[in-house]
């Protein structure tokens, strides 16, 4: 279905047949008149729901060009009163509609650093002690043949333990970082519109208006006291 807001004046009006109807020269809240011409003796009005589309900037109507001509009730210049008419005129008024995002706002930063410090351990190690002593022999015992005598020298290693100094990294404690989500009430404001409608009259036009609201009732009146001829007064 074409938009009321899709047709404005001196947009061309065909009949489904192809036929030139005639121009736009009224937009009404229901309907929309085509100028009178050849086809119409006065305006014609045209409701939305009778458009079948429009192309190349033309309107093109669901009926043909004899369906259109045989009958149908003419626009604003025709004469005599059609009962039951009516025209609904929308007013509008703005809402408000709150909706949320998230945006950050902050950050924690957490920085490490290396301390360097000195530890001591205590490490038990062993070490060989030379001890030379020198004791007369028991008795005389005869050297082996072939013994001379002669210069020379013995080595005698001596072995001591030394400490070696390893590291590993051991995890001694840790951080445990979170975070938890608190509701809080936060206030928003927004200028927002709406349409009031004025009615006025011209002419001799009798105006009946439907309130939603009744009227107050105004206190009783009582009635003006006129003066007698003998001087007192009467109701």
């Amino acid at each position: 279905m074409v938009k009321q807001q899709e047709i404005t004046r001196g947009m061309v009006v065909r009949s489904s047949d192809g036929e030139k109807l005639g121009k736009v020269t009224r937009l009404d809240v229901d309907t929309f008149e085509i100028e009178k011409g050849f086809f119409f003796p006065t305006e014609y009005a045209v409701h939305y729901d009778e458009v079948a589309g429009i192309r190349d900037g033309e309107i093109l109507l669901t009926h043909a060009r004899d369906q259109l001509v045989g009958g149908r009730d003419p626009g604003r210049g025709a004469e005599g009163i059609s009962a039951g008419g009516e025209i609904r005129v929308p007013l509008v008024e703005e809402e408000i509609t709150a909706g949320k995002t998230v945006e950050e706002v902050g950050r924690v930063q957490v920085t490490k650093e290396v301390v360097t410090e000195e530890k001591q351990v205590s490490v038990p190690v062993a070490r060989e002690v030379v001890r030379v002593e020198r004791v007369p022999a028991s008795g005389e015992r005869p050297v082996a043949s072939g013994t001379t005598v002669e210069e020379g020298s013995i080595s005698i290693p001596v072995r001591e333990e030394q400490v070696e100094i390893s590291k590993r990294p051991v995890v001694k404690e840790e951080l445990r970082i979170s975070k938890d989500v608190v509701q809080e009430e936060a206030q928003a404001r927004a200028t927002v519109r709406r349409e009031e409608a004025e009615v006025r009259t011209e002419g001799q036009v009798r105006r009946e208006d439907t309130l939603d609201e009744t009227p107050a009732t105004l206190p009783e009146q009582m009635p003006p006291e006129r003066a007698t001829g003998t001087g007192g007064r009467r109701r």
